[in-house]
């Protein structure tokens, strides 16, 4: 899956009032820190305008495509952009000996595909069988997305969770530093998730342009 990744992580200290007599510089506990997963598929565009060649052109993009094949030649292409974008805002405490407190208020990922565009070759006449059979089977490839999608959002924010529930809250002299490192760790689980979705995707796709179907 190429990958659209923006990634914010905000970073708000406050001065700590007080300190408790066992332990002033203490940080709290945040264990379960929200998560928030928004599936995203466009809604499909379809284009009638190019010709079988021109799409055959725009199916050699396999990053980005899933197409249904009649007999070796690509009749319908469906094309979109992978999206993936988090945002965590990160607040904190900083202490009078220069140590800080700093814990993940919330996750925001948006993940799935935008742009969303099927191709129908202007050579298969629209309101025939030919072409209603090649939309339908281009719904099917759009359907497996979103059922993708579906099954994979409380599996990401699931293992978001888990981690956050051990790594959500630290104490470092440079909180900057630490914010980055949680980042990459957050983008590292989130890379992995979507290698997932990507290979049960190709998968379930191909499954879609068997012969049996």
């Amino acid at each position: 899956m190429k990958k659209i990744l923006a990634l914010v992580a905000l970073l708000t200290f406050i001065a700590h009032p007080s300190f408790a007599q066992d332990n002033p510089y203490a940080c709290d506990s945040y264990t379960d820190v929200p998560v928030n997963i928004q599936p995203r598929f466009d809604d499909p565009v379809y284009d009638f305008s190019a010709n079988i060649a021109g799409i055959q052109s725009l199916a050699n993009d396999p990053s980005h495509a899933v197409h249904g094949n009649h007999k070796n030649l690509t009749l319908g292409l469906t094309l979109y952009q992978p999206i993936l974008e988090f945002h965590v805002p990160i607040k904190g405490v900083k202490f009078s000996n220069g140590l800080a407190c700093a814990h993940v208020d919330h996750v925001e990922v948006v993940i799935g595909y935008k742009d969303v565009r099927v191709y129908i070759p202007r050579e298969v006449p629209q309101g025939s069988c030919g072409f209603n059979e090649v939309i339908a089977h281009e719904q099917k490839h759009i359907e497996v997305n979103r059922q993708i999608l579906g099954e994979f959002a409380p599996r990401i924010a699931e293992r978001l969770q888990a981690y956050l529930k051990l790594n959500g809250t630290f104490r470092e002299e440079d909180p900057d530093y630490a914010a980055k490192i949680l980042n990459q760790k957050l983008q590292a689980i989130l890379d992995d998730m979507a290698g997932e979705m990507v290979a049960e995707n190709q998968r379930r796709q191909r499954l879609v342009d068997s012969p049996e179907e």
